[in-house]
């Protein structure tokens, strides 16, 4: 069972989210576990589905600004967020919570 993703803004389920503690948690996918390894490419994997269209701005401890778009897995459920700074050539790609193998 994939759990729901909650893809469209707004969009509510009457299945609520697996806890991420869960012990029934699906384990990733190929296409997160590649992603995982290669955390720094600007293209999605196609599994992906952005939950929101607006970035959220933020800033590091350091003080850089930077902006943050999350996505998830159609096909594990894997829960992606994707930080981009200005003016920098890559992007970090980070789970919500470590990927189960």
């Amino acid at each position: 069972m994939v759990p729901f993703c909650g893809i469209m803004a707004g969009m509510t389920s009457a299945v609520p989210p697996l806890p991420a503690s869960s012990s029934t948690a699906v384990p990733a996918c190929e296409r997160c576990l590649a992603l995982a390894a290669d955390p720094r490419r600007r293209e999605p994997p196609s599994c992906l589905a952005l939950r929101n269209t607006t970035p959220q701005p933020g800033q590091s401890a350091s003080g850089v600004p930077y902006s943050m778009l999350t996505f998830c897995c159609r096909d594990c459920g894997t829960v992606w967020r994707l930080y981009d700074r200005a003016n920098e050539l890559f992007v970090s790609w980070v789970p919500e919570h470590p990927l189960v193998r």
